[in-house]
């Protein structure tokens, strides 16, 4: 058999996806031969290669003019293409990599939240389509799959992987007919069951769907394709087409996680990661379970909502990976790391003397209290994830959340002192929440911006496959047709039309911008240049910031973008002849524009770029002169 993991999870970029390594290691320990291809990490190889970037740079590539975000992160990534992948091949935009956002810009255009149109069949030959089938054939796929090989499974935990999963089924069984192609995880999962029917009869390609836990289906499918057997409908958790009628077989128990054997990772595809980090499962399921606007729980059906790990099974796995591969940075993946089990874990890493570092989701719990905080962070905790989502108590009674606003204030407090890094997870508008609601609960957090390191907003989108989008009359949601998905779930097939009586479409964009006008505050801490443009003199000498900046000569006017900002400032024609001796990143003076702009119109473009960030700022040294960060 071989595991896909396709494209595409930008987040994913300079990692390796756990759920391939946790399936092969499970076969593998069956007797089942296992090839793993992470698709993903190759198409970031693909975007970057020089003759996709100089396409994409001169707005050759269909949808990606040369004026947008993608093509100009094209450009900076040919500049700096030797700082994303090296000589010798190894991939540097994974965690800390300095140039990796702008993989992420680069893939956008690519990225497709899949709507009810990937159910029908394929388009041919166009578009979206057309450039994953290069891909595919550039990456040759069907040619790296042994000869003997009788079976792919295609996972698609995101909504974005599975038009590219399509393309990929249709292409292998075009090179490889008799070639069984088999698809799951979580995104199948959650799939609609008519949808699901929808799917497999306009998409012949897919042999059968796994949905859940997808150990045992796959053995099974394996050991039957070995005995000359082909039989999906008998095994539990598969959907196919029988006959003609869509067959679909309850799930059984999933296996135990502590019996499971460690992920078999590929050593030829880590081996191109700079910086990798491992993923080690801790639970599948979430310890708490009862936010009703999220669908996690019903990830696996036919087994109990929650199964985690014992911390010392889990912590035994952490040490035999560390002496397997020499990786020493952890991603510990659950929906959100139980408070009994990382005392546990951490007190035996500490024990042990396992030195790594690890990051994990988690919840605001009252049992993380200072003094567990202060054990994770002695014992490797790099940061956490957290789902805190709002401070307004009301509406995190409503949709069960564990925590209230007080609770929340304590925790980012105590994690503050213990020197804990957190990635603040925000929902502005949960069900029912009214404007005045939203501006106090971000008042609340701005107070509270020395706890935290980072912010991410999501604008709330309700799913059918939740609580919320069963029963969305509890919520104070109204069903209606034709609303629009925000995208943040990725998933516009398991969207829930609805409107929010609660505030006006005005005031939810005016919640919106003020909530990501904070998070970038927040995120630019860093990073950002604090230079105001009042502080630069008539002699302060100055350059363009070339690691952030793409210039785009449109032949009356230079477009400048601001890659980390996304910032733009046009410069006519007049301005860009005196700054174009500097677009190399030279240093230069108001003074010396002033000579040709005069002195107003020379503040005026500095001004502007200096108010953009993309100016570095500097000072004569003392005994050279010369000019100095």
């Amino acid at each position: 058999m071989t595991l896909l993991f396709p494209p595409l999870v930008e987040t994913s970029f300079g990692s390796l996806y756990p759920a391939p390594a946790v399936l092969a290691g499970y076969l593998a320990d069956k007797g089942i031969t296992v090839h793993q291809m992470d698709l993903n990490e190759r198409f970031a190889e693909f975007l970057l290669s020089p003759p996709v970037l100089a396409a994409t740079g001169a707005g050759e590539v269909p949808g990606v003019p040369a004026d947008s975000l993608s093509a100009a992160a094209a450009r900076l990534c040919t500049r700096y293409r030797d700082r994303l992948i090296s000589v010798e091949g190894r991939h540097h935009f994974g965690a800390g990599s300095e140039f990796g956002y702008l993989l992420e810009i680069l893939a956008q255009p690519y990225s497709l939240d899949p709507d009810e149109t990937v159910l029908g069949p394929l388009p041919a030959g166009s578009g979206l389509g057309r450039a994953y089938l290069d891909f595919y054939e550039w990456a040759d796929v069907a040619g790296e799959i042994d000869d003997d090989v009788l079976m792919v499974g295609i996972s698609v935990p995101m909504g974005p992987q599975l038009f590219p999963a399509l393309v990929l089924a249709a292409h292998l069984k075009s090179v490889r007919p008799r070639l069984r192609c088999v698809l799951g995880g979580p995104a199948l999962s959650l799939m609609d069951d008519g949808d699901l029917e929808q799917l497999l009869r306009s998409h012949c390609a897919v042999d059968c769907v796994v949905r859940f836990d997808g150990e045992q289906p796959l053995l099974a499918l394996a050991e039957g394709l070995r005995a000359g057997v082909w039989s999906p409908e008998t095994v539990p958790g598969v959907t196919c087409l029988s006959r003609g009628e869509l067959c679909q077989v309850r799930p059984g128990p999933g296996p135990n996680l502590n019996t499971l054997p460690p992920p078999k990772y590929s050593r030829s595809a880590l081996s191109r990661l700079a910086n990798p980090t491992m993923s080690i499962t801790q639970a599948r399921g979430c310890y708490w379970g009862k936010c009703d606007y999220c669908d996690f729980v019903e990830l696996y059906d036919g087994s109990p909502p929650f199964r985690g790990r014992h911390p010392g099974n889990f912590v035994d796995e952490v040490e035999f990976l560390v002496g397997e591969f020499g990786i020493e940075r952890f991603n510990f993946v659950t929906e959100s790391i139980p408070p009994a089990f990382a005392r546990r874990m951490s007190s035996l890493l500490i024990e042990r003397g396992i030195k790594i570092t690890w990051n994990s989701f988690a919840m605001v719990d009252r049992r993380f209290d200072r003094e567990l905080l202060f054990l994770m962070k002695e014992a490797g905790c790099e940061f956490l994830v957290i789902g805190m989502e709002t401070m307004v108590t009301r509406v995190l009674k409503l949709v069960h959340k564990s925590a209230d606003r007080e609770e929340n204030i304590r925790f980012l407090r105590d994690a503050r002192d213990a020197g804990m890094k957190l990635q603040v997870n925000l929902i502005p508008d949960l069900p029912s929440t009214t404007y005045e609601e939203a501006m106090s609960a971000l008042a609340d957090v701005e107070e509270l911006s020395d706890c935290i390191d980072g912010i991410s907003v999501f604008p709330f989108e309700a799913t059918r496959s939740s609580n919320v989008g069963r029963n969305p009359s509890d919520f104070g949601l109204l069903p209606a047709g034709g609303s629009q998905s925000s995208g943040q779930s990725q998933y516009a097939l398991n969207h829930f039309d609805n409107v929010d009586p609660a505030m006006t479409p005005e005031q939810r964009r005016e919640v919106h911008r003020r909530y990501r006008d904070y998070a970038h505050r927040v995120n630019a801490r860093s990073t950002a240049d604090p230079t105001e443009p009042q502080d630069i003199g008539l002699d302060t000498p100055v350059r363009l910031v070339q690691e952030k900046l793409d210039v785009l000569d449109v032949g009356d006017k230079l477009v400048c973008t601001h890659m980390g900002t996304r910032e733009r400032v046009t410069v006519p024609v007049a301005f860009s002849r005196a700054l174009e001796p500097y677009l190399d990143g030279a240093w230069f003076t108001r003074a010396v524009l002033s000579d040709r702009l005069g002195e107003e119109r020379s503040a005026a473009l500095v001004r502007n770029l200096a108010a953009s960030r993309m100016l570095a700022v500097s000072g004569p040294t003392a005994d050279s002169g010369r000019f100095h960060e």
